[in-house]
């Protein structure tokens, strides 16, 4: 995080525990925010990775799971990397930026996976960075947010993983129920844009954006999350994480199998948990009635209404049986997409 960016969200009144920024203030109240009114989330708390150079595309192309032919200026892309066993050492939002790549991913993953991808560079022309200090990286939703961002900005991106390149400004278009937008840029551009949403905005801490990936049905793999799933058993496939058809990369051969000859008995689930209010670790486990371990948590956190929502990766015949987190019931809630069956 650029420090004058921390002073910037000091100045009001972000409250940090190191460089990691925990609330403005009021955590109880900026969780009941969303959606129905709007909020600033700083990103900081996730790393961004540049990949520059001349054989940029080609590298990544051969170590990730999305084709990343299609990622342009006006569109980005979520993929994934694996190990040669095909489980997900990371996932990524990936954007070009005047020339260069960048991936977004769980800040505790950006080290072990910028040496891993080095070690494959070999004598490619192309160089990898931590860029997560050379950009602001923030994030805005509102029920109205694309209105407000068209006022201020003269045009928004109209679809999920749409792009425009304002200025000195990226701006994506991300998947929620209501307009939700990352910011990328440089740090002047970025003051001056956050302070107009922030007329009609809530700044808050994390857990809102956090809910809203998770409302969306998206996985963010950390480091407590590192190999432990195949793409597919977090619905890489359904949210266009994955292609088929873009040629070899790491695990290539596990994934495809996976589609073409068998098929995954685990998938993820958006689940409740209304009596719970402790927000449960990653690899927590979750019981069925006839198998103690059907499942385990994979992003979680509280929603506006004060209890635990989470992305969960289950065994899909146990999906429909009577489940629980602890002592507390599980409800299996709806996602955006269409799930697949046993």
């Amino acid at each position: 995080m650029k420090p004058e960016w921390k002073n910037f969200l000091i100045n009001h009144g972000a409250e940090f525990a190191g460089d990691s920024l925990i609330s403005f203030g009021n955590p109880e109240r900026e969780r009941r925010i969303p959606p129905q009114g709007a909020i600033l989330c700083d990103l900081s708390h996730f790393g961004l990775i540049s990949v520059s150079g001349e054989d940029a595309a080609n590298f990544l192309q051969g170590q990730l799971t999305n084709d990343i032919r299609q990622v342009t200026d006006t569109a980005s892309q979520l993929s994934a990397y694996c190990t040669p066993q095909g489980r997900a050492l990371a996932t990524f939002f990936i954007t070009k930026r005047q020339g260069m790549y960048y991936l977004s991913l769980a800040r505790d993953l950006l080290e072990p996976t910028l040496k891993r991808l080095r070690m494959y560079v070999l004598r490619s022309k192309v160089a990898l960075e931590d860029a997560s200090a050379s950009l602001v990286h923030f994030g805005y939703a509102a029920p109205d947010g694309d209105k407000q961002l068209a006022d201020i900005l003269g045009k928004v991106p109209a679809n999920p993983y749409d792009t425009l390149q304002i200025g000195n400004l990226t701006v994506l278009r991300q998947p929620a129920a209501i307009p939700r937008f990352k910011v990328l840029g440089e740090l002047d551009d970025a003051r001056k844009l956050w302070e107009r949403l922030n007329v009609n905005a809530a700044c808050v801490g994390r857990s809102s954006w956090d809910y809203f990936n998770i409302s969306s049905g998206i996985p963010m793999v950390a480091l407590a999350s590192t190999e432990a799933w195949v793409p597919q058993m977090m619905n890489m496939h359904l949210i266009n994480g994955v292609s088929f058809s873009k040629g070899c990369f790491p695990g290539q051969e596990i994934v495809a199998r996976l589609k073409y000859l068998g098929k995954s008995k685990r998938q993820m689930y958006r689940i409740g948990v209304p009596s719970c209010v402790t927000v449960p670790t990653i690899g927590t486990a979750i019981s069925s009635s006839a198998d103690p371990e059907a499942g385990s948590i994979l992003n979680a956190t509280r929603n506006p209404d004060g209890y635990v929502e989470a992305l969960a990766v289950l065994k899909i015949a146990q999906a429909s049986q009577r489940l629980t987190l602890g002592e507390y019931p599980v409800q299996v809630l709806e996602l955006p997409y269409v799930l697949e069956t046993e």
